[in-house]
């Protein structure tokens, strides 16, 4: 590892803090640690292997409490786009096609062809998903739904 990757990893350790399923995993490696359950009980418990739970303890004995967390848990994947670009893309969408009513794949179109974006339809959309924007399709009924609306009003008209 590089001195860069050492100084951001020990920075996130400073302010660990752990998740519920890593909590538990935790209490569960520290029983077994004191003794009160054996490996097999704790792999079973924790729905790994026993190799698994013995290469857990060895981390939690070697690095504390951070021995639980994944290693890939503060790192973003290499082809993450910018927040700069999502940012952007959620701010054009709210701005210029919010209130033409213009759906995600028709907006994913456009940025392809007239604006030079090369995102992938679902990549766009699961920018404008994040950004809580939603699809104006989604105000359709769906099929269920009406079914259930339809009894409803003919067992009113009976009544």
């Amino acid at each position: 590892m590089s001195k860069k990757q050492n100084v951001l990893i020990e920075e996130q350790q400073d302010v660990l803090k752990l998740k519920r399923n890593e909590k538990r995993r935790l209490r569960i490696i520290n029983r077994l640690i004191a003794g009160d359950i054996n490996g097999p009980k704790a792999a079973k418990m924790l729905k790994v292997t026993t190799r698994q739970v013995r290469n857990l303890k060895r981390q939690v004995l070697e690095e504390g409490e951070s021995g639980v967390i994944h290693k890939n848990r503060y790192y973003q994947p290499v082809n993450r786009y910018d927040e700069d670009i999502r940012k952007e893309l959620a701010h054009i969408y709210r701005t210029e096609f919010r209130k033409d009513k213009v759906n995600f794949s028709e907006f994913a179109r456009i940025m392809q062809t007239e604006r030079g974006y090369d995102l992938s339809r679902s990549t766009i959309y699961n920018i404008l998903r994040e950004n809580r924007i939603r699809s104006p399709q989604r105000n359709r009924v769906k099929r269920k739904r009406q079914q259930e609306v339809a009894k409803e009003r003919n067992a009113k008209k009976e009544n």
